[in-house]
């Protein structure tokens, strides 16, 4: 499972991406800053189950997708996201 990560004008967003919709996310976090909105399936924190976030682009600064694979120890990986 991998994440998004939006971030706006001093805000943070962390969402579960959806089985299977990874493509889309990435797609359309190409329209940031722009005066689409767009309709995304995550995964609710509290609840495990998929909801639709809607996103206004104008409001988002930038926005990234981590893949959530697990990685192996001896890949020597290190930071806030390793």
């Amino acid at each position: 499972m991998g994440y998004l990560m939006l971030y706006g004008n001093g805000w943070t967003q962390r969402w579960a991406i959806a089985p299977g919709t990874e493509d889309h996310i990435r797609t359309q976090i190409a329209e940031i800053g722009t005066p689409a909105t767009g309709q995304l399936t995550v995964v609710d924190p509290g609840s495990d189950s998929e909801v639709t976030l809607w996103v206004a682009w104008a409001l988002v600064a930038a926005a990234v997708v981590l893949d959530g694979s697990p990685r192996s120890v001896e890949d020597g990986a290190s930071g806030q996201y390793a």
